[in-house]
């Protein structure tokens, strides 16, 4: 398991892409470089959303659990292995985007 520092702030790699068909659920994330792509589930594609290169990861955890109306514990063993497969695929990174 990685360690996740919840108050650092992650962001999107830079060739990672996201796509949705909200009116059919369909949600997508896309790497421009290599070719993969996954398909998503809409929690999973609202975290990537969140992931602004801004906000803290504790902060999207909590904005999670709010918008989600869930369990907090169950909620929380989620987010931390949604993140954590995002960081293993390298989907996001560590540290703000580049401007």
């Amino acid at each position: 398991m990685l360690e996740i520092n919840m108050d650092a702030v992650y962001s999107l790699s830079e060739d990672i892409f996201l796509y949705k068909i909200k009116e059919l659920d369909k949600f997508w994330v896309f790497n421009v470089d290599s070719g993969d792509h996954y398909s998503l589930n809409e929690t999973s594609f609202w975290i990537l959303e969140q992931v602004d290169g801004k906000s803290s990861l504790k902060s999207i955890l909590h904005k999670y659990l709010n918008e989600f109306e869930i369990d907090k514990k169950q909620g929380e063993e989620d987010f931390f292995e949604i993140v954590e497969n995002f960081l293993n695929e390298g989907i996001i990174r560590n540290g703000g985007r580049e401007k």
